[in-house]
């Protein structure tokens, strides 16, 4: 069987032990750029009305890019609002369909808005305040209001407070500590989970090198029986005696 070189060994314990911190850190820095993230809507501008561009298959995606407002020129510009599933305006945006180019009356736009992490619709409103249209976004919200501060999911006391202001908590899987109802403690504890599941996975790997290195064990003299040493020595042969004389009878 292939017994791998001590430095490949090595070289392998240090790639495992990289990508086993790696993995968590990065899954943790990817939530944290959705928190401060933009929603991104694809629309189609007719004639003063909006209306969900039916090219897109999804009507909106969600951009780790920070929402930023943009500078508007006209005097008469649309609004929105995320409304989250507590019912309430989250966040609020302004825009410009015509990008400020007064002729332009038909064709698609793109418009951005603030992400919201417990966003369960966007209503568009037109320069007079009516609403004119809405899209559910609720598919890209990891934080659904319900009262219980779910770790799995990504909720704290940070992305989503009106759940993890409270003590109750769902349980985390196991090996993992429970969450904190401040900071960032469910999304430290899901990365903690991985952490631990990786160091297993390097430890298992490397015990099992160690195993084939030591190579089959010798086993002890048996101590069943006599060994070779310990055989005991045979009888000597008779001696070459003369024999026995009898007397002759007359």
């Amino acid at each position: 069987m292939f017994q791998p070189h001590p430095v490949m060994r090595i070289k392998l314990f240090t790639i495992l032990l990289v990508v086993a911190v790696a993995v968590p850190i990065l899954a943790l820095a990817d939530i944290g750029d959705y928190r401060a993230g933009s929603y991104e809507f694809h629309l189609y501008f007719d004639n003063d009305q909006l209306f969900a561009d039916r090219d897109f298959q999804f009507k909106y995606d969600v951009s780790t890019q920070e929402y930023v407002e943009p500078a508007l020129v006209t005097g008469f510009p649309y609004r929105g609002e995320i409304i989250n599933f507590a019912g309430e305006a989250a966040a609020n945006f302004k825009f410009d369909p015509r990008g400020g180019d007064s002729s332009f009356k038909t064709g698609k736009i793109s418009v951005r808005a603030p992400y919201v992490p417990d966003g369960q619709r966007a209503v568009f409103y037109d320069p007079q305040g009516n609403p004119v249209l809405t899209i559910p976004v609720s598919e890209s919200s990891y934080c659904n209001d319900d009262g219980i501060c779910n770790a799995d999911r990504g909720e704290d006391g940070r992305s989503c407070p009106r759940d993890c202001r409270t003590s109750t908590t769902m349980p985390v899987p196991p090996a993992a500590s429970a969450p904190t109802s401040t900071g960032t403690g469910g999304s430290y504890a899901l990365g903690l989970v991985f952490m631990l599941i990786g160091v297993a996975l390097i430890g298992g790997l490397w015990w099992l090198f160690k195993k084939r290195d030591s190579g089959p064990t010798s086993m002890p003299p048996s101590s069943f029986g006599p060994t070779q040493d310990k055989l005991p020595t045979p009888p000597a042969p008779p001696s070459n005696t003369t024999p026995p004389s009898y007397p002759l009878r007359g």
